[in-house]
């Protein structure tokens, strides 16, 4: 039969050429929206490294004469962190309270960063800086490998992650025990690694990459509770309901420490509903399965049109076949397979045009929202992976497309079909 099938498209090359270059075009936008979407389903389901749940951010303003310690000598400087340092002990000593944590560009769904380049055995790789306090482990439920933050009192020494693979700059992350790290103008000085975090994302749809987690101590930093400092807690299991007015009509005088008062308590989740919305993710993500849904339906109701009047065209071919012998089910399995085949030669013409298109980097030139893969390329598993279910899709659109007038087609009476003819 398939040879058969291949005898008729050949025959009928002229209206297939055009059926063909209609999937063409169909296959090429679904296989973007089944890129976009499928690499972003993978993404999320990649372990975090960190949990939000019972976690809120602790925000502090600082009144008029505070911005004048910020800028005046040193004893006002010292002053300003050992208030600082007061409050975040006033703030762990709350009853619903399990943890609390400061840290600089370390929070997830943080837009801060900060970096710098390492060195191991003269490899070469570029790291994110995490400045944090020790508990901020715990805040943030990431698992330690290594050492014991609760004993982490060196400035000096570090904590540190690999990245989506457990590595740091190409070697076993619990293999490192000291490494180079490029201080600027200083040049490369070992530093040690006291620690090992498992890896962690800065949001659900971000890639993992290599840290250094640099501690935050008391009596030794100079803390200011504004700008990039993220004061955060871990609440109680339980205590969420009400937290919020709770703990601002309970702390609200206690953390109203000359010259900083409380200016808001959020969970995490607000912080990261505004990453996703600053990000651009919600619209991008809207825009796709907006996309995608249109041209599903759209897909569906031309391919619909096309076969059914092809099908309407070839009734007396059908009668015909029905008269010497055929069966309905051969006739319906003859024109879905009929279609399949059409797809599947349109699907390799189409796999040649989107690969090209990718390495060009088209789409994102024409302002359709894009994979941002950074420095790291297309891998050809992901190829597959969109090729195979653009394929499906676009198979059980043609079939579902397909089946229905096939299936009215085969039940006209011969006499009828043949009259036509």
């Amino acid at each position: 039969m398939i040879q058969h099938i291949f005898k008729i498209i050949w025959t009928e090359r002229k209206i297939n050429s055009w059926i063909v270059f209609e999937l063409v075009l169909v296959f090429c936008i679904l296989w973007f929206c089944v890129d976009y979407i499928s690499f972003f389903v993978m993404r999320y389901f990649e372990p975090r490294g960190f949990s939000i749940e019972h976690v809120y951010t602790v925000n502090f303003g600082l009144k008029e004469e505070g911005v004048a310690w910020m800028n005046g000598n040193e004893a006002q400087k010292d002053s300003l962190a050992d208030i600082s340092w007061m409050i975040a002990d006033r703030i762990k000593k709350y009853p619903d309270i399990e943890a609390v944590s400061i840290s600089w560009y370390a929070t997830p769904y943080s837009d801060g960063f900060s970096g710098s380049m390492i060195m191991i055995d003269s490899i070469e790789e570029q790291t994110q800086i995490k400045k944090v306090t020790p508990d901020f482990f715990k805040v943030f439920g990431m698992k330690v490998l290594r050492g014991n933050p609760a004993d982490w009192n060196n400035e000096n020494d570090v904590f540190i992650s690999g990245n989506k693979e457990n590595l740091f700059a190409k070697k076993d992350v619990m293999q490192v025990k000291t490494f180079a790290f490029n201080t600027g103008d200083a040049g490369y000085i070992q530093m040690p690694a006291v620690g090992v975090v498992a890896p962690s994302k800065r949001s659900e749809f971000d890639p993992v990459t290599a840290v250094i987690y640099m501690p935050l101590l008391k009596n030794k930093t100079k803390l200011i509770l504004i700008d990039e400092t993220e004061l955060c807690v871990r609440v109680k299991s339980g205590a969420d309901k009400g937290f919020i007015p709770r703990f601002t009509k309970d702390m609200q005088e206690q953390l109203s420490v000359d010259p900083y008062f409380l200016s808001s308590v959020n969970p995490m989740s607000d912080v990261r509903k505004e990453y996703m919305k600053v990000n651009g993710y919600d619209n991008n993500f809207k825009s796709i399965f907006s996309i995608s849904a249109f041209l599903f339906i759209n897909i569906f109701l031309a391919v619909v049109g096309t076969f059914w009047f092809r099908i309407q065209t070839r009734r007396g071919e059908i009668g015909l076949r029905v008269a010497l012998g055929s069966t309905l089910i051969n006739i319906k399995t003859l024109f879905i397979l009929e279609t399949l085949i059409l797809l599947l030669l349109a699907s390799i013409i189409a796999t040649v045009v989107c690969v090209n298109i990718a390495f060009a980097d088209i789409v994102k030139d024409i302002g359709v929202p894009s994979i941002g893969r950074g420095a790291n390329p297309v891998t050809f598993s992901q190829y597959v992976i969109d090729y195979g279910i653009t394929l499906l899709i676009l198979m059980i659109i043609a079939v579902a497309a397909v089946w229905y007038p096939a299936k009215q087609a085969s039940e006209i009476p011969p006499a009828e079909a043949l009259h036509d003819e």
